[in-house]
């Protein structure tokens, strides 16, 4: 189960472009969580590990195969929404 912060997070990123930039800039958890965590939402790595699987649900075949060959951790930043022009 998706914690509810992960989610509030994904939809505070869907309107608000500057927190998209800011955490597109990301190069690690720990700041992702850090940002999260100034907007008062409390996550963890399991939460965003969780974001990254679920995507995957979403996405065809064609989609699938550049997904596994994007880098790991851009992949959790376009789950979260950061990067909403990736796989949209």
């Amino acid at each position: 189960m998706t914690s509810a912060n992960a989610m509030r997070l994904k939809l505070l990123l869907k309107d608000d472009r500057l927190l998209q930039q800011q955490l597109s800039q990301c190069d690690s958890a720990d700041q992702v969580i850090e940002i999260a965590a100034k907007l008062q939402l409390d996550l963890c790595m399991p939460d965003l590990l969780r974001m990254e699987a679920l995507m995957t649900l979403t996405l065809n075949d064609d989609q699938l195969e550049e997904w596994y060959s994007t880098p790991y951790w851009k992949r959790v930043l376009i789950s979260l929404g950061a990067m909403p022009e990736r796989f949209s």
